[in-house]
């Protein structure tokens, strides 16, 4: 039972560097996210906000329909770890992976970024409980499967004979698994988007 968890410890510990790595591309996506937000020019902030108010003023109105949202979050989180586990596959896809996690941080980075620019603490307040619940799972989910990624190319690249033994099916095996786990954690952050931060939306609707 306990297996499983000491196997991820033990990922995460022998795989810190690049867990760091691709840390630092997160947040630096996150940082220019936010960024960028000052870079947009007054008509497109103007739409965008006028967007956002408007949501706010008719929420009351709008008809939440969790299993959509569930779906919907479920589909993108898993096409990216798709995406991830293929280029991992793939050596010559190992780029990718650096351009798909920062380009997540960009997105959040971009999001909580508008929010706190035209609400101020309303916006973090949004932001910490309706953005951050779900990305507490996903971000380390899709950081960890892009290690993996990064770590099986690279140990195919270092070990190319293995490719015709019988360990290339048994660390094949391994990267499966390992992506497997982190999609069932994606599952429960799609849970937790779909029907936990609409409820947190509904109540903090009134106070935006």
């Amino acid at each position: 039972m306990n297996y499983l968890p000491r196997g991820i410890i033990s990922f995460f510990k022998q795989n810190i560097t690049c867990y760091i790595i691709l840390l630092i591309v997160f947040i630096s996506g996150v940082i220019l996210g936010s960024i960028s937000v000052n870079m947009m020019s007054d008509t497109q902030l103007q739409d965008l906000s006028d967007f956002i108010n408007g949501f706010f003023a008719n929420a009351k109105n709008i008809s939440v329909d969790p299993p959509t949202i569930f779906y919907s979050s479920l589909s993108n989180n898993l096409k990216t770890l798709f995406t991830l586990f293929i280029c991992g596959l793939v050596i010559i896809g190992l780029p990718l992976i650096f351009i798909l996690i920062f380009f997540r941080g960009f997105i959040m980075g971009f999001t909580v970024g508008f929010f706190i620019s035209e609400m101020g603490i309303r916006g973090i307040v949004f932001s910490l409980l309706s953005v951050l619940p779900q990305n507490i799972i996903i971000v380390p989910s899709i950081i960890s499967v892009g290690v993996a990624g990064i770590g099986f190319s690279s140990n195919m690249l270092k070990n190319r004979r293995i490719i015709q033994s019988e360990s290339y099916i048994q660390i094949l095996a391994s990267y499966f698994l390992f992506n497997f786990v982190f999609s069932i954690l994606l599952v429960v952050a799609a849970l937790i988007e779909g029907y936990i931060s609409p409820v947190f939306i509904k109540l903090l609707t009134p106070y935006m």
